[in-house]
């Protein structure tokens, strides 16, 4: 794993000194899956350089970022019913699949075809709509 972070990290050395900016601690963060808050971020930060101009060695950040991931509450049911809601403008529950195919098939982690149809199997009504509660029910256990 922690292979892996090194690898990523060195992504965002733009350099090549092996290093990161210190301003670049949440994108590197979330890059590596964590979803910490802006607070945690700037907390991160103002413990390594509070100036925010040092550059950080993979070896200074590693200890910086696992404490901050440990603090990370993870998301929970509501949340995602939340932020679901965001494309639920009648807020009535249900989202149309298409447009929900669409967002599953071309942002983000993009998935296939396939893998909506997966995903959709039973969850669909004759008017082509997806009740996201049950949705988040479904990817929730199997994840």
């Amino acid at each position: 794993m922690s292979e892996d972070l090194k690898d990523g990290f060195s992504l965002f050395d733009k350099i090549g000194d092996n290093c990161i900016a210190v301003g670049q601690f949440g994108d590197v963060m979330r890059a590596f899956g964590s979803n910490p808050t802006n607070a945690q971020i700037k907390k991160a930060q103002d413990g390594v350089d509070p100036e925010g101009k040092k550059r950080v060695a993979f070896n200074r950040f590693l200890p910086v970022y696992e404490t901050v991931k440990k603090e990370a509450k993870p998301m929970t049911f509501e949340d995602y019913v939340e932020g679901m809601k965001v494309f639920d403008r009648d807020l009535v529950g249900y989202l149309q699949s298409g447009e929900l195919r669409h967002l599953l098939t071309f942002m983000g982690e993009k998935l296939t075809d396939e893998e909506v149809d997966q995903i959709f199997a039973g969850l669909e009504d004759d008017n082509g709509n997806v009740q996201y509660d049950e949705l988040i029910r479904r990817l929730m256990k199997d994840a």
